[in-house]
C-alpha cells in the first residue's frame, strides 16, 4: 500500500505542481515529451487519446497517468491538457477543471479498497521558463479541491463523504536534469478547509468532522537518480534517492462528532502555528512536527463532566537509520508536551478538595544514540523479520533531557551509556543522574486523599531511600551506574 500510494499520488501532485515542465523549451511538443519521459522513467504509464497542434497550442486529449504494483493501482485521467507557446521562450500549461482519480488497494490477506476521487480547480495556470536542463515554473490556482467519489471495501459500498479545498495557491518549482534530476519547490496556500462524514454500513454509528488550516507554506527538495524504480523504495534509496521538506501553518481548528448505539462524543480544537518536516535517504528517515497554543474540548456521554485541556507547546521529532551496515548509525527521538492544563471539572473527579497542586504538567524526553542495522527497513522481505528479531543492535544511548513535572513534583534526569554486544544480552556501560523534587510531599497528599494506602506509601519511600540520597528539602538525587563487572550501582552501592 505504501509503495503504490507514494508512486501514484506523488506523481499526480507533482503533475499539478508543474512537473510537466521537465524539458520546457520554446515548443509545446518538447514540454509534453519531457513530461512523458519523466513519468515513464519513474515507472508510470502514460497514454493519450490524441495530441494535436492547434495554432500555437498543443492540445492533449484523454491523457491517463497510471501506475501499478502488486498491492494496488492508481490512475488519473485528464480530459484535456493545453500547452500554449507564449512566443518568448515560455509555455503556459492549463488543463481540464475536473480530474477523475481511481485508487485500488488489494493487500495480500487484507481487504480490497476501491476509491474514486475527483480533483477540481479554478483558474490553475503554470508558466514554464528556463532551459531543458534547468527549468522553472510558476503556479497559481485560486482554488483546488479534492472529493471522494465513491468507495467500496471488498465490493461493498462504504458511506463516506470527504472534501478538502485549498484557496489562494501559489508556488515556484525548479528542476535540473543533468546526471539524474534535482527538484526544489516553494508553495503557499492561504487556507485549507475540509469536512468528512462516515456511517457504519450496518447503521450502528456515525462520524463527522470539519476544520481548517490557515497560512500554509512549505519548501521541498529531492534528488532522483536516473533509472530508479520508485516502487522499489530500498533500491531507490541505495541508488541515491534523497528527499526532504518542511512545512508550516499559522493556525487552525476542527470540530468532530461521533455517536453509536450507546455513546456520543463531541470534540473541538483550536491551535496556533505549527510545523511538519521530513527527510529520507539511505542515511536515514526523519519526521518531526510541532504546535503551539492548542486547546481541546470534549463532551462524552460516558463522562459526567466536559474535558477541557490545553498545551502551550507540543513537539515530536524522530530520526532512524534505514540501511543495513556494519558501522553504527545515529538515531534520535524528542517528545515535548509543555504546560498541559485540564479543566477544574476534571480535577474535581479525583481531587474534589483541591489537595493536589494544579500547576501545568510537562513531559520532555530527548534521546539520541547509535545502532548497527541488521536489515534494510524498506526491503519488504527483510522487514518481515522484525517480528521475530530486532532490526539491529544498540551501540550507545544518550539521555540529553528527561523531565516529568506534575501535581507538585518534578523528576529530571540525564546520562549516557554504551552497550557491549559481545555476550548473549547487551551489557550497558555508563551512568544516569536523576533528581526528584517534591516526591515525599506528593506521596503524603495521595495518602491523605485515600488514593494510596499507607503500606504502599511506606514501600515507595523505602525504594526511594534505596536508590536515592536526600540533598535538600524534599529533594532526592541518584546516580545509577552500569559498570564493567556487570553490576548496577546506585550512589556507589551495588544493587544488582
Amino acid at each position: 500500500m505504501k509503495q503504490w500510494t507514494g508512486l501514484g499520488s506523488g506523481a499526480l501532485c507533482a503533475f499539478l505542481l508543474g512537473t510537466t515542465a521537465l524539458h520546457a523549451d520554446v515548443t509545446a511538443d518538447e514540454v509534453w515529451k519531457g513530461m512523458t519521459d519523466y513519468y515513464t522513467a519513474l515507472g508510470q504509464k502514460v497514454t493519450t487519446g490524441s495530441t494535436e497542434m492547434q495554432g500555437d497550442t498543443l492540445v492533449v486529449s484523454n491523457a491517463v497517468f497510471a501506475s501499478e504494483v502488486p498491492e494496488g493501482s492508481f490512475t488519473a485521467t485528464f480530459g484535456e491538457i493545453r500547452l500554449k507557446e507564449l512566443g518568448d521562450g515560455r509555455v503556459e500549461i492549463t488543463m481540464s477543471e475536473e480530474i477523475p482519480v481511481k485508487m485500488l488497494s488489494k493487500p495480500e490477506g487484507g481487504e480490497s479498497v476501491d476509491t474514486g476521487m475527483k480533483i477540481t480547480h479554478s483558474g490553475l495556470s503554470m508558466i514554464v521558463s528556463g532551459t531543458p536542463e534547468d527549468t522553472v515554473y510558476d503556479l497559481t490556482a485560486p482554488e483546488m479541491a479534492i472529493a471522494v467519489d465513491g468507495m467500496t471495501v471488498d465490493d461493498k459500498p462504504v458511506p463516506l463523504t470527504l472534501n478538502a479545498k485549498a484557496t489562494g495557491n501559489t508556488g515556484t518549482y525548479r528542476m535540473t536534469s543533468t546526471a539524474g534530476r534535482t527538484l526544489a519547490s516553494e508553495m503557499k496556500i492561504d487556507k485549507i478547509d475540509f469536512d468528512i462524514a462516515a456511517q457504519d454500513p450496518e447503521g450502528k454509528g456515525d462520524f463527522s468532522a470539519s476544520g481548517s488550516l490557515a497560512g500554509l507554506s512549505g519548501t521541498s527538495d529531492a534528488v532522483i537518480p536516473d533509472g530508479v524504480d520508485m516502487a522499489d523504495m530500498n533500491a531507490a534509496l541505495q541508488a541515491g534517492l534523497n528527499m526532504n521538506g518542511s512545512f508550516a501553518f499559522t493556525g487552525g481548528g476542527y470540530v468532530m462528532d461521533f455517536k453509536d448505539e450507546t455513546d456520543t462524543m463531541h470534540a473541538q480544537s483550536t491551535g496556533g502555528g505549527g510545523t511538519l518536516s521530513f527527510k529520507m535517504s539511505k542515511d536515514g528517515l526523519a519526521y518531526g512536527g510541532s504546535s503551539k497554543d492548542t486547546a481541546i474540548s470534549m463532551q462524552m456521554s460516558s463522562l459526567p463532566v466536559p474535558i477541557d485541556a490545553s498545551f502551550a507547546e507540543t513537539v515530536f521529532d524522530i530520526a532512524l537509520p534505514v540501511t543495513k551496515g556494519e558501522a553504527a548509525q545515529p538515531f534520535s527521538a524528542l517528545v515535548k508536551l509543555v504546560d498541559l492544563k485540564v479543566s477544574d471539572g476534571l480535577w474535581a473527579m479525583f481531587d474534589p478538595t483541591s489537595q493536589l497542586p494544579r500547576d501545568p504538567a510537562t513531559l520532555v524526553v530527548d534521546l539520541s544514540g547509535s545502532a548497527k542495522m541488521a536489515i534494510n527497513i524498506f526491503d519488504p522481505k527483510e522487514a518481515e523479520t522484525i517480528a521475530g528479531a530486532p532490526p539491529g543492535q544498540l551501540e550507545s544511548l544518550d539521555v540529553h533531557d528527561l523531565k516529568v513535572s506534575a501535581v507538585g513534583a518534578e523528576l529530571t534526569g540525564k546520562g549516557a551509556m554504551t552497550f557491549d554486544n559481545s555476550g548473549p544480552t547487551p551489557k550497558p556501560l555508563g551512568s544516569v543522574d536523576m533528581q526528584l523534587v517534591g516526591g515525599n510531599g506528593l506521596i503524603d497528599k495521595l495518602v491523605a486523599m485515600g488514593l494510596v494506602p499507607e503500606d504502599q506509601a511506606m514501600g515507595a519511600r523505602m525504594m526511594m531511600g534505596l536508590f536515592a540520597v536526600p540533598t535538600g528539602e524534599d529533594t532526592l538525587t541518584s546516580k545509577i551506574e552500569f559498570k564493567e563487572d556487570g553490576g548496577v550501582y546506585a550512589n556507589g552501592q551495588r544493587i544488582q
